[in-house]
């Protein structure tokens, strides 16, 4: 649903000079959300793979020092040990 500049023209004259301006800005978010609505999957996707990379960077960070900190804290085996894990 869009308001033309007609529609809008008729209600400032119904209502008045003072709600040109509130007409003009309902106008202008219906006609936001419509796009929204209609192209949702041009600007969600990009978020959300903007938002994926950031999550991924995040938790390589978590690894990374979690690895860091089992190198610092690493000790030898003993001869009766053997590796658990690679």
């Amino acid at each position: 649903w869009q308001l033309t500049y007609s529609e809008m023209a008729l209600e400032a004259t119904v209502l008045g000079c003072g709600i040109i301006v509130v007409s003009e800005v309902a106008a202008f978010m219906m006609n936001l959300l419509q796009i929204m609505c209609d192209h949702w999957v041009h600007s969600h996707v990009p978020v959300g793979l903007v938002f994926r990379c950031y999550l991924d960077r995040k938790n390589d960070g978590k690894l990374t020092a979690f690895r860091n900190k089992n190198l610092l804290y690493k000790r030898k085996l003993k001869s009766s040990e053997e590796v658990t894990r690679m």
